[in-house]
């Protein structure tokens, strides 16, 4: 285990992520990943801040905000091509509607698991190390696949599981009204784990930089990319809640520098099932981090980083709480 260190990337030719066997399919028009509801007036809420567009984003410098606005304009003309290379499945539209992508330059990708705005990524999309993550903020923007901003915090930090709990804080959106809140699509997670060679589906931002070109060139990949693949069991003999060096999952669908915290999904329903999380570079299989630590993770940490934040939607915390049970 000790040769096989995370790599964000391989050292030989990724391919072009193949389409042919994902059959564009007539979808229903796509989902909105965010929807208002009545404030719940009983709970001691930290609202979430809402920002009409054209208003200053804050925490972005002008080449960020600029690189931002791109990205958006990007994800809006792509609405429709997006949601048509789904396979044709149930819960797969609510799950693209639950990723979101980092829309800073280093790229990422994180999927919303609970309707307050909680969100989960790789911890080391937040830093490699302790160091990193202390030095940089702990704010970001993310953008939704139809371009929705909004402004997340991590919360919860663990670099041993390579997870990170997100809140989202701020959301760029002219739809609030005074008295309703934010409610955000959210992926539920598998209540078991998937059996060897179960399809999956995965969701992320690829990266725009060629990583693999030994000049300074952009790849033509759009901002989120659907792929299809198969679970390929776990690393055999390391702890499953220890995906310090690689992922303990393995997989096989197609995957860049900037899918890390990418969703992988159960193409029958949908459900979350591990996060994309690095490639090794000797077996060229891909990793991730599977199920059992994206549970525990949650049952450590999720009541207790709402406790701290307050509790925004306290029925919706409920019902993902009930389902790490």
């Amino acid at each position: 285990m000790s040769a096989n260190k995370r790599s964000l990337r391989s050292t030989a030719s990724i391919p072009t992520p193949s389409t042919s066997t994902l059959v564009p399919q007539l979808q229903p028009l796509p989902l909105p990943p965010l929807t208002f509801n009545s404030q719940n007036t009983s709970s001691n809420s930290s609202p979430i801040k809402i920002i009409p567009p054209g208003f200053k984003l804050p925490g972005l410098s002008p080449s960020e905000l600029t690189l931002l606005h791109r990205k958006q304009t990007k994800l809006a003309s792509t609405v429709t091509s997006t949601y048509h290379s789904l396979p044709n499945a149930p819960g797969l539209l609510h799950a693209l509607a639950s990723t979101l992508i980092f829309a800073q330059h280093e790229a990422g990708t994180a999927i919303c698991i609970d309707p307050a705005g909680w969100i989960l990524t790789c911890a080391h999309c937040f830093g490699d190390d302790e160091t990193e993550y202390q030095a940089d903020s702990r704010r970001r923007w993310l953008l939704f696949y139809t371009g929705l901003a909004v402004q997340v915090e991590c919360r919860v930090w663990d670099p041993k599981r390579d997870l990170a709990l997100l809140k989202v804080v701020a959301v760029e959106t002219d739809g609030g009204k005074e008295g309703r809140i934010p409610a955000f699509r959210h992926a539920c997670l598998s209540s078991n784990p998937p059996a060897l060679k179960t399809p999956i589906i995965c969701i992320g931002q690829p990266g725009r930089d060629d990583l693999e070109s030994s000049s300074a060139r952009r790849t033509k990949y759009n901002l989120i990319e659907v792929s299809e693949g198969a679970f390929r069991g776990m690393v055999r003999g390391v702890d499953p809640q220890d995906n310090s060096e690689i992922g303990t999952l393995m997989h096989d669908a197609w995957t860049y520098w900037g899918h890390s915290g990418a969703p992988l999904l159960t193409e029958a329903d949908g459900n979350l099932v591990g996060l994309h999380s690095s490639w090794d570079d000797q077996t060229l299989m891909r990793h991730g981090v599977p199920l059992a630590a994206m549970r525990e993770f949650l049952s450590e940490h999720l009541a207790s980083a709402k406790a701290r934040g307050g509790e925004d939607v306290a029925d919706g915390g409920m019902a993902l709480d009930n389902r790490l049970k």
